[in-house]
């Protein structure tokens, strides 16, 4: 069989694998990963003691040939799709508000595991190894992994401020762990016994600052181009896909610096500032590639990790199987203490750090492929002595291992042991309301369907008792009330990011432009930093004043288009905020967990929506003609979109062939891209 061969048979035996054990784990308490990684070292022993029928023979072959995969190709091929595809997905409102944080646990936090550990190798275990040896092992064994914990979260607790410390810790944290590591590796290499502080620190800050470096310029580079597209699903894909690899492979080989700093770099700059840049159509389609893609990345590489721990680490003698137990136990308890260290801090920064989510913080440090690809590079260099690298390859698979089997697979039992697996009490209070909606939404429908002559023969009594004896899930079932102010809390915050959410639909239905949706956006993401606050938006309130300078020399004729821009500006925000607040007044009574608090917020939206009008009535009687060219766009954009939607619906009808449809289509999208290139000229 041929190598490329081995690879593709390989390939859709994964996926295969995956597939079924998806199936299979449904509704189950093993993580996927965790299935997986057994799963691979499973077939692992099979091929290596050969107890593969005879008819699987070629597949054996082909568990032979990827169990001897470089470790570069696997840092190289799956760490930037995996690393982008988490970074894109962040809450970049949230990561900006617990940088501080991240930031600790990633640098000095990573800083101390590696110390400890170095010197837990040093002092506790029966190994020879000097202090480069031992620092270079702290750091690949401090990169933590923690997809099974992450992925749990967003099945079970819906803690998005938590999934967001872990993993935004996850990413930096490699990306220092990498660095940290080429530095002591080539300090074992170089032959040298002594680096100093300084030195250290110096690389390491050229390292990571040339990385961001890179990440941005290639985000830059992003932002300019899918500017220059409407609507093109494929290449704005492609051209993200392009970027993630490009920034790490230049990172890396180009400025010898961090590859996973520039991929970070550029997914958050996309997924923040550059997300208006991106076709509004586009976005959805976009993060749902980006979930594939990361599905099918973790289901070959988790199997893929299991296989090359059964194939590639020599079982040891007695004494190195202690020595793992005793390093699993001491890299626990290294990662506790490092987060006790560093707890003052952490619940004073960001957004705070309770007892219960440093608990889940510390078990979730899982060590995965990160750790295994750079003890595979140590395993592989001949200038090491055999025995130091057979040790090290051990020691780490078999962390992995633990990690991922021991800590993943207890991480759900823990979340419900600290009480993380439900919702707090208030937000359990807004998701109630929310299921009452739907709850009358269907009674109504019930109601109109009963009367269907089609219908007439229904067991309509029997459907009723079936709809009024499903009860809420456990998850919202009704629990003590929490505090009055953490009610109006996340009342508040509900409300606000409805409005939030209100501004991406209508800037994905071309009613806001680029810069009206990120000051909107932005507006209130300012209201959500700490207490949220439905009202006023100091922002808003400057960018509708405009700038004094502006105004005073407004005589100026080549200040026009500037002028132009900043009342094009002011019409958008002013129309969307007014939008957006109708849309809340409606929403306010439905949510509020009592009417006092409903009728409080319902007076300041309607401050908010008198304060929004009495700013457009200004402006039309200030700037009639450029409002009226304003609204005659907004009108001919509505038509548009309307004409798009009547396409789209004849050609589900079957009216019109896809052909047909799709040229009347994109016939309609051109007229679209052109009315907002004028409108932008």
């Amino acid at each position: 069989m041929t190598q490329g061969l081995a690879i593709l048979l390989f390939a859709v035996f994964a996926l295969l694998s995956g597939a079924l054990l998806r199936f299979l784990l449904h509704g189950g308490k093993v993580p996927y990963s965790v299935a997986l990684l057994l799963l691979g070292l499973l077939l692992g022993v099979l091929a290596q003691q050969a107890w593969l029928p005879p008819w699987a023979e070629e597949f054996a072959a082909s568990v032979d040939y990827v169990a001897g995969i470089e470790p570069q190709l696997i840092l190289f091929l799956f760490l930037p799709a995996l690393i982008f595809e988490s970074a894109f997905a962040l809450e970049v409102h949230l990561f900006r508000r617990m940088l501080t944080q991240i930031a600790l646990l990633a640098v000095p936090g990573l800083i101390i595991a590696t110390l400890l550990t170095a010197l837990l190798v040093r002092l506790a275990l029966p190994l020879e190894w000097s202090w480069p040896v031992a620092l270079m092992f702290g750091a690949l064994v401090s990169a933590t992994d923690p997809v099974a914990v992450v992925s749990l979260l967003k099945e079970q607790s819906s803690r998005k401020r938590l999934e967001t410390l872990i993993e935004g810790e996850s990413l930096l944290n490699d990306g220092t762990a990498i660095v940290f590591f080429v530095l002591f590796y080539s300090m074992l290499l170089g032959g040298a016994a002594e680096v100093g502080v300084g030195y250290v620190s110096q690389e390491f800050l050229r390292v990571v600052c040339v990385g961001a470096l890179v990440g941005l310029a290639v985000a830059a580079v992003v932002v300019f181009w899918v500017g220059k597209v409407f609507n093109d699903a494929v290449l704005e894909t492609v051209v993200t896909i392009a970027a993630a690899y490009l920034g790490f492979i230049v990172a890396e080989h180009g400025f010898h610096s961090s590859g996973v700093v520039a991929v970070v770099t550029t997914a958050v700059l996309l997924a923040g500032v550059g997300r208006t840049r991106f076709s509004p159509e586009v976005m959805h389609y976009l993060h749902h590639f980006w979930e594939m893609l990361a599905y099918i990345f973790n289901t070959l590489i988790f199997l893929l990790v299991g296989i090359i721990i059964a194939r590639q680490v020599a079982l040891p003698s007695l004494q190195m199987w202690l020595s793992l137990l005793l390093l699993y136990l001491g890299v626990n308890l290294i990662r506790g203490a490092t987060i006790a260290m560093l707890s003052p801090l952490l619940a004073r920064l960001g957004i705070g750090l309770t007892r219960d989510k440093a608990i889940v913080l510390t078990w979730g440090g899982l060590r995965g492929a990160v750790a295994l690809a750079l003890a595979l590079s140590v395993a592989q260099q001949g200038q090491i002595d055999a025995a130091i690298r057979e040790q090290v390859l051990f020691l780490t698979a078999g962390l992995v291992v633990l990690t991922i089997v021991i800590n993943g697979a207890s991480i759900s039992a823990l979340l419900q042991w600290l009480g993380l697996a439900q919702l707090p009490p208030a937000k359990r209070a807004t998701v109630r309301k929310a299921e009452g909606l739907i709850h009358k939404e269907v009674a109504d429908l019930l109601d109109a369907l009963s009367r269907d002559e089609l219908l007439a023969h229904a067991d309509w009594p029997g459907i009723e008792r079936s709809l009024n004896d499903l009860r809420l899930s456990a998850e919202f079932e009704p629990s003590a009330p929490g505090p009055q102010e953490d009610l109006a809390i996340f009342y508040k915050r509900q409300l606000l990011e409805s409005e939030r959410q209100n501004y991406w639909n209508q800037f994905s239905l071309g009613l806001l432009d680029q810069g009206a949706a990120a000051h909107l956006v932005e507006a209130v993401e300012a209201a959500l930093d700490g207490i949220p606050d439905l009202g006023p938006r100091p922002r808003l309130q400057a960018l509708w004043s405009g700038p004094v300078w502006l105004q005073r020399l407004a005589h100026w004729g080549w200040l026009e288009p500037a002028r132009f821009r900043h009342l094009t500006a002011v019409y958008g925000t002013l129309r969307g905020y007014r939008q957006a607040q109708q849309a809340l007044l409606a929403l306010a009574a439905d949510l509020a967990p009592d009417p006092t608090m409903a009728e409080a917020a319902r007076q300041q939206i309607a401050a908010n929506l008198h304060q929004a009008q009495q700013h457009l009535e200004q402006l039309r009687a200030e700037h009639g003609a450029a409002v009226a060219q304003l609204e005659t766009y907004t009108a001919l954009r509505l038509l548009l979109n309307r004409q798009r939607e009547a396409v789209q619906h004849l050609a589900d009808e079957g009216v019109l062939e896809p052909a047909e449809s799709r040229k009347l289509i994109e016939r309609v999208e051109q007229r679209m891209f052109s009315l907002a290139r004028g409108r932008r000229g």
